[in-house]
């Protein structure tokens, strides 16, 4: 998993690529990481336009980080998932957990 963070405006936006897995946890924590501990970030948005694969850990640390970002009074989307991933999230129902956006 590849990743890079911009933020601007009180919004972070993660946008990750590649596999997420649970071999990923380490690059998916330092990626949320620097959005989680900024004062100026209210909203963060994973962009996933640039995933491929995700598994059943990749959205446990979602969720974890979902509450995470909560606790921080801090509102988590995932924006733009593929094809593949949108299905998935709506197979599980997760929007019912977090935001997703197209």
């Amino acid at each position: 998993m590849a990743y890079r963070t911009v933020i601007e405006a009180g919004r972070a936006t993660v946008f990750l690529d590649g596999r997420i897995s649970f071999r990923s946890y380490p690059d998916f924590r330092a990626a949320t990481l620097s959005a989680l501990e900024d004062l100026e970030v209210r909203a963060i948005h994973l962009d996933m336009a640039g995933v491929e694969f995700l598994d059943s850990s990749a959205l446990g640390m979602i969720l974890h980080f979902n509450q995470k970002a909560l606790a921080a009074a801090k509102a988590l989307a995932i924006t733009r998932p593929a094809p593949p991933i949108a299905a998935i999230l709506q197979v599980v129902n997760f929007g019912k957990l977090v935001t997703i956006l197209p």
